[in-house]
């Protein structure tokens, strides 16, 4: 199997300011990097930043240089970026807030090459960056159709940007559309036809060449998402591969399974007033969070298998009518062979909310722990 980096989502730490960005680094991540490196693997940094710290770190000198400073002192290189979350990841209530500005906004643009520029800035010449965001935006309730062509000129713009971006610095910036349950792009597939009708194929925005659209922009794939719409990840990839698109990275996640009617009452013990929960079951009927599942309770124990986006620690799973779907995490990493993926990012930023005993303990144990359990079923 080929070699792979394999790293961790920043969005689990807050970083309200400089402060407290340089806090975690020297803590939970300094922790969890020396864990991956006495088992002998490589570790980079999968950051995340706020508008506002982006913004500051953009605009001054002396915060970059800190961060800088501290991560050379860590030995931290920047591997890749979470560009979904624009503001507060970490508030009492976050749930479709995180799905604001959408990309017909100008601040989700600004915000993206934010980003892009301070992450160049701190990595060497000839870095690949890879950057994730959300799929356009949230399908609401109720809502009038979105102006697909407004945000494909948005992503065209972006990666115009990046591509002057990679001119002045010689860093490539890859902004990686993530599919989700309940937003405009829910399944890897509807992200390529996307790409390809919006904008690959002279779509919104014809100045901006082909060629520079399939070298900034691509996908995402997130486990978790795509178990609960039931894509099968292995195809996605394939399918992505065989258009020419883009996958900088996998995002590693498990999500819940109730597999019957018998674990339902577990699955609803995870409800939460934090963050989004979409949940889909067999038989086609979904929810847009677990308060919903359990007003229609009797609708989905009706629905067979039940599956909900509450992404959950990867090694964690149980036998009987509830768990979560590390075995088809489990079936992802034998099958990606030879082919691999430029970079494995585990993404569980839900540990502050896990109830009872699963959430306890320390963080950056329970980070080097997935890490491992990762590590452990590929050549890494």
């Amino acid at each position: 199997m080929a070699p792979f980096r394999l790293t961790y989502c920043g969005n689990v730490h807050p970083a309200h300011d400089l402060d407290e960005l340089l806090a975690g680094l020297a803590g939970p991540v300094a922790e969890v990097a020396a864990a991956a490196r006495a088992r002998g693997r490589g570790f980079g940094l999968g950051a995340w930043w706020p508008m506002s710290l982006a913004q500051r770190l953009l605009g001054d000198s002396g915060a970059r240089a800190r961060l800088r400073a501290a991560l050379a002192g860590l030995e931290l290189p920047l591997w890749t970026l979470n560009v979904f979350p624009y503001g507060d990841f970490h508030g009492e209530v976050v749930k479709t807030a995180v799905y604001a500005p959408d990309w017909a906004h100008e601040d989700r643009l600004h915000y993206t090459r934010t980003c892009a520029e301070v992450a160049a800035a701190l990595v060497p010449h000839g870095v690949t960056v890879p950057l994730s965001t959300l799929p356009l935006g949230h399908r609401a309730a109720g809502a009038g159709p979105p102006d697909l062509r407004v945000m494909a000129r948005n992503l065209a713009r972006c990666a115009s940007g990046f591509a002057a971006l990679e001119a002045k610095t010689g860093v490539c910036c890859v902004l990686a559309l993530e599919p989700e349950p309940d937003c405009l792009l829910e399944t890897a597939a509807a992200a390529a036809a996307f790409l390809e009708s919006w904008l690959f194929d002279e779509g919104a925005w014809t100045t901006v060449p082909e060629a520079v659209l399939r070298r900034h922009l691509g996908v995402c794939v997130d486990l978790c998402h795509l178990a609960v719409v039931g894509e099968d990840p292995l195809a996605a990839l394939a399918d992505l591969r065989a258009r020419g698109i883009a996958v900088p990275k996998i995002q590693l996640s498990a999500c819940l399974e109730a597999r019957g009617p018998a674990g339902l009452d577990r699955l609803l013990q995870f409800d939460e007033p934090r963050y989004l929960h979409q949940t889909v079951a067999a038989n086609g009927a979904r929810a847009r969070d677990l308060g919903e599942v359990r007003a229609r309770r009797a609708e989905f124990a009706a629905g067979g298998r039940v599956r909900s986006h509450y992404h959950v620690p990867l090694f964690w799973d149980e036998d009987g009518p509830f768990g979560s779907t590390r075995a088809e995490v489990e079936r992802v990493l034998a099958g990606l062979g030879e082919a691999g993926a430029p970079l494995l990012e585990v993404e569980t930023y839900t540990w502050g909310v896990l109830p009872g005993g699963l959430g306890a303990g320390a963080l950056g144990p329970g980070i080097a722990r997935e890490l491992d359990w990762v590590a452990s079923r590929i050549r890494c």
